[in-house]
C-alpha cells in the first residue's frame, strides 16, 4: 500500500456498513486480534499492580506524570485529557488527588481565567523517576524479553499501521 493511500484511509473515519456490507475477519485474523486484545488488557493490569505494590503511583497517575514531564510551563487540563492514554473520565478527581499528594499543582493563567494549567512539582518529578524504573523493568520482564529484536521490530511496524488508522478515530484524543 502506498503511503498516500495509508494516509487517506487514516484521515477518513471508517464507519460500519449496513447488512451484507459488514466486514468479517478471517479465523486467523480473529486469532491475532484475540491474542493482541488479551495482551493489551493484561499488560496494563500487571504493570499497574507492580507500580502500586512497589509503593509507587497507579498506572493512571504515572500516565499523567509522563505527559507533564516535558511540559515545563504545564498543560491545560483539556490538553492533558487529550494526551493521556487512560480514560479521561474522572481526570479532574485524579488531578485533585495528585495535587493533594504534592505531585502536581494547578495554576490559572493570568491572560485567561478559564484556563487551568497542570504542572509537575519537584516531588512529582522524583516520583516519576522512581516509578519509571519499576515500570520499565516490568516492560522488560513482561513484554520485551519475550520478543527477539526482529519480532519486536515487526510488531512495532505492524502496530504503527493500526495506530495510524485508529488514532484519528478516537474521540477527544490528540490527533496524528
Amino acid at each position: 500500500m502506498l503511503h498516500d493511500e495509508q494516509s487517506d484511509s487514516a484521515a477518513a473515519p471508517s464507519t460500519p456498513a449496513s447488512g451484507a456490507d459488514l466486514a468479517s475477519p478471517s479465523a486467523g485474523q480473529l486469532a491475532v486480534w484475540r491474542t493482541f486484545f488479551e495482551c493489551a488488557m493484561a499488560l496494563p493490569d500487571v504493570l499497574g499492580a507492580e507500580l502500586e505494590a512497589a509503593g509507587g503511583v497507579s498506572l493512571r497517575w504515572y500516565d499523567v506524570l509522563v505527559n507533564l514531564e516535558d511540559a515545563a510551563e504545564g498543560l491545560p487540563m483539556n490538553e492533558l485529557a487529550a494526551r493521556i492514554l487512560s480514560s479521561k473520565s474522572g481526570l479532574t478527581r485524579v488531578v485533585d488527588r495528585m495535587e493533594d499528594a504534592g505531585l502536581v499543582r494547578r495554576e490559572r493563567v493570568p491572560y485567561d481565567r478559564r484556563v487551568v494549567l497542570v504542572r509537575l512539582t519537584d516531588a512529582g518529578r522524583a516520583e516519576l523517576a522512581g516509578s519509571r524504573r519499576i515500570h520499565r523493568d516490568g516492560i522488560a520482564r513482561h513484554f520485551s524479553r519475550h520478543l527477539d529484536p526482529a519480532e519486536g521490530e515487526a510488531l512495532r511496524a505492524a502496530l504503527e499501521k493500526v495506530r495510524a488508522h485508529v488514532r484519528p478515530l478516537r474521540p477527544g484524543r490528540v490527533r496524528g
